[in-house]
C-alpha cells in the first residue's frame, strides 16, 4: 500500500518531468527558429552566387549592390570571422544547419523519453491515489452483532437528576 508520502514524491515527479518537457520543446523551437534562420541564409548566398551584379534586398526597402566575384565574412566560431566566396560559406552553413538536425534528432527522442516516464508515472500517481481513497473494508470493521432497533429495545426511564437520554 501506498502513503501519502510516496503520493507527494509521485506527484513531484510527474511534476518536474512536466517541467523538462516543457524545457525541451521550448529548446526544440528555438532550434527550428536557427534553422529557418540558417535556410534564409542559403537561399540568400545561393542567390548572390548566381547574380551577377545588381542589388540584393535585405528587407525593409534596403538594397546591397552586389558585384561579380562577392565575398561573404562568415563567423567561423568564438567570434573569429573569415572572408568566403559564397559556395564556401554555404558549406560553412549547411555543417552547422545538419548538426542542428542532429540536435533536434536528440531533443525529440528525449521529449519521447520522458513523455512516456511522465504518463507512466502520472497512471501509477492515479492508481496510487485510487486506493488511498477507497479504503478495503476488512472483517474487524463489519459488526459481528447487529445492534438492536429502538422498537425492540426496552424503554429506559430516566433517572433523578440525571441527564436526558435519547429515547427522551
Amino acid at each position: 500500500m501506498v502513503d501519502a508520502v510516496e503520493l507527494q514524491r509521485m506527484a513531484r515527479l510527474v511534476d518536474m518531468n512536466r517541467q523538462r518537457l516543457a524545457e525541451l520543446q521550448e529548446q526544440v523551437q528555438r532550434v527550428d527558429a536557427v534553422l529557418f534562420e540558417h535556410e534564409e541564409t542559403i537561399t540568400s548566398l545561393k542567390a548572390i552566387e548566381t547574380t551577377p551584379g545588381g542589388h540584393m534586398s535585405l528587407g525593409a526597402g534596403v538594397m546591397l549592390p552586389i558585384n561579380k566575384g562577392t565575398t561573404t565574412l562568415v563567423d567561423l566560431g568564438t567570434g573569429i570571422l573569415g572572408e568566403r566566396s559564397p559556395q564556401g560559406a554555404i558549406s560553412i552553413v549547411q555543417s552547422r544547419i545538419d548538426d542542428l538536425i542532429e540536435v533536434k534528432t536528440q531533443f525529440q527522442a528525449e521529449i519521447e523519453i520522458i513523455s512516456k516516464r511522465t504518463e507512466e508515472l502520472a497512471n501509477a500517481f492515479d492508481e496510487a491515489a485510487k486506493s488511498i481513497s477507497e479504503p478495503e473494508v476488512t472483517e474487524e470493521e463489519t459488526p459481528s452483532e447487529p445492534e438492536p432497533s429502538p422498537s425492540t429495545s426496552t424503554r429506559r426511564r430516566r433517572n433523578f437528576g440525571s441527564s436526558l437520554t435519547l429515547d427522551d
